[in-house]
């Protein structure tokens, strides 16, 4: 049986001028998430993501640390969930 996991982009910028980024928290919070899966040796099939700048940026960080994950598939549905 397959395994969905859902993850919830990392702390954008409340408060900002430009919200729809990550703060530096935002980043280090999607690194340790990839450092997660890595030492655990999770793999994924597929990778699907909204279109938010923030979402880029969570998948960017997590995936610099987990190489190997296949190229995303963007979704606007996730955009604000």
């Amino acid at each position: 049986m397959g395994t969905v996991i859902f993850v919830r982009h990392g702390q954008a910028s409340f408060g900002s001028a430009d919200y729809d980024q990550l703060s530096a928290l935002g980043v280090r919070q999607c690194e340790a998430l990839g450092e997660y899966f890595a030492a655990r040796g999770r793999r994924f099939d597929a990778v699907m993501r909204g279109t938010l700048r923030r979402h880029r940026q969570s998948l960017q960080a997590l995936a610099s640390r987990l190489p190997g994950l296949p190229e995303p598939l963007e979704w606007p549905g996730l955009d604000e969930y």
